[in-house]
């Protein structure tokens, strides 16, 4: 008789060879946590170097010049599997199998600028034919499955908001906070630094230090006076939340934002922007401003620095809010997607 999980899954592994960030991290860890038989096998066109979480899995590199190239005419060759996950949002279109993909937001249509022109090629491309051909489409949040159905007609009996989330090596400990304000992703204009830092230089002395956690991405000049520590591992991430006095994520456009669902769950006190998911999670658990209101964001710094009483309750809030959002839950709706799929 055969497993009631025996599927034989593939999963198109690009995001994972960079520095993971961002889809990087929601592939790994769902991908870790799938329920199927044999362990998924994630496929690329170079070297995963960091296997942390996805230890179980199974692998295969087919070098290419690009990821582009690579998935558009290697992996359909390659693609002996019952089903498909395309965790970036498409799929070749000589793909013989089912699919489920992922959406994780459209800026590179909403906004093309801000984003490397072979990133808004690979998407951009494919994403209207990836969606018509998907049996089954995963959104990382409402807002963005609302996007998918209004700008590209989806079914909604297509969808399901398969968001990200925290596990438990993201909690607080008992250590004293820092006098930092902390920023964690990539350090891109779309995430909102230069609104950042302008905000930070009007803060009145003596102001904390900014701290910025991430890669430098494209187009993107480091403000001057602000500590800037590149990609860091998870332990020194945590411990970097832990210790944030706040942290701010002053996004212009989201599909999710990880990093202040990563701070609430590490007790961080957490000012954001309304925008993806942000306040599908975090309303009420944190203050959010709108998008490029640098008079809001502004206040609400002032606020949260003077006021302690303030930072305690949103820590607490945090980190409760946080136990709703967890990565076993998210893989298992991918596990029940990635079956319906290959069932037709």
């Amino acid at each position: 008789m055969t497993a009631p999980n025996n599927l034989r899954v593939i999963i198109d592994g690009r995001p994972l060879v960079p520095a993971r960030s961002g889809i990087g991290v929601h592939t790994a860890e769902i991908a870790g946590r799938l329920s199927v038989t044999p362990p998924p096998l994630i496929a690329s066109h170079a070297e995963i170097t960091n296997r942390q979480g996805i230890e179980r899995c199974r692998f295969r590199v087919d070098r290419a010049p690009n990821g582009i190239l690579w998935q558009q005419f290697v992996l359909p060759r390659i693609a002996d599997a019952d089903v498909l996950w395309g965790p970036h949002g498409t799929i070749p279109v000589a793909l013989r199998i089912p699919a489920v993909v992922t959406l994780h937001d459209f800026s590179s249509i909403t906004m093309p600028g801000r984003h490397l022109l072979k990133t808004v090629l690979s998407f951009n491309v494919f994403i209207s034919q990836s969606l018509d051909r998907a049996r089954r489409v995963a959104a990382v949040s409402k807002a963005i499955a609302d996007e998918a159905v209004r700008w590209f007609g989806v079914p909604r009996r297509l969808l399901e908001v398969v968001p990200n989330g925290v596990d438990d090596f993201f909690q607080p400990d008992d250590g004293e906070s820092g006098n930092y304000i902390l920023f964690v992703g990539t350090l891109e204009p779309r995430k909102g630094i230069h609104d950042l830092a302008a905000v930070w230089w009007s803060l009145p002395e003596p102001r904390p230090p900014l701290m910025l956690c991430g890669d430098p991405g494209w187009g993107m000049r480091l403000p001057d006076g602000v500590d800037v520590t590149g990609w860091v591992d998870r332990e020194r991430l945590r411990t970097l939340y832990q210790r944030a006095r706040i942290f701010v994520y002053p996004s212009r456009y989201e599909g999710f934002g990880i990093p202040p669902l990563e701070a609430m769950a590490c007790g961080a006190p957490v000012i954001a922007t309304r925008t993806g998911a942000i306040p599908e999670y975090a309303e009420g658990a944190a203050l959010l401003v709108d998008p490029g209101d640098l008079d809001s964001l502004r206040a609400a710094i002032v606020r949260l620095l003077r006021d302690e009483p303030l930072r305690r309750d949103l820590r607490e809030r945090g980190i409760e809010r946080s136990k709703h959002y967890r990565w076993d839950r998210s893989a298992q709706l991918m596990t029940e997607l990635l079956f319906e799929a290959a069932r037709g």
